[in-house]
């Protein structure tokens, strides 16, 4: 079985659910699957103004993969180390800021496995930043057993129109 297969089958089995625009008419350029932990918040039925709103940017902020032409790296961001393959989304227009953490399955296929809330994760070497990472591996790994998200460090390698630019932060010491 492929790693788009297996996607298939998890969607399937309701355990990954499509990203899709809520816009007619957009063009669909890659796909994005979120765990329930995402969907339940993207669906969240109830909530103050404010707190429905905010799910409403993250939405649109997702669906920027989705339908964008390009992508910068201020909404797409390699995490340390670059071997843990952990990506995150920056749904960075209103506070509170959300990152959403994943891989990348194949070649514009990403995979977000759960969220942190920016102002919880502290410093990016922190242990929060640490905590959210493996979370999002063991994820990965209850999802797809066996199979490897892309390796890649490079953008452009992984993503359609991804334009120039640093898409990760190297340590400093």
């Amino acid at each position: 079985m492929s790693i788009d297969q297996q996607i298939r089958e998890q969607a399937r089995r309701g355990l990954l659910f499509p990203v899709l625009p809520l816009a007619a008419g957009e063009t669909t350029r890659r796909a994005m699957f979120v765990t329930e932990e995402l969907q339940v918040v993207l669906q969240s039925p109830t909530g103050d103004v404010e707190w429905e709103e905010r799910v409403a940017r993250l939405q649109a902020d997702l669906e920027v993969f989705v339908t964008s032409p390009t992508i910068d790296p201020s909404y797409l961001f390699l995490l340390f180390p670059a071997r843990d393959k952990v990506w995150e989304i920056r749904s960075t227009r209103d506070a509170p800021s959300i990152r959403v953490f994943g891989f990348f399955a194949n070649i514009d296929v990403f995979i977000g496995t759960n969220f942190g809330y920016r102002a919880d994760l502290g410093s990016w070497e922190s242990r929060e930043w640490k905590e959210s990472k493996r979370r999002a591996g063991a994820r990965w790994r209850q999802l797809f057993n066996g199979y490897q998200p892309r390796p890649e460090i490079d953008a452009k390698l992984l993503v359609t129109g991804a334009l120039d630019g640093r898409y990760f932060k190297t340590p400093q010491r």
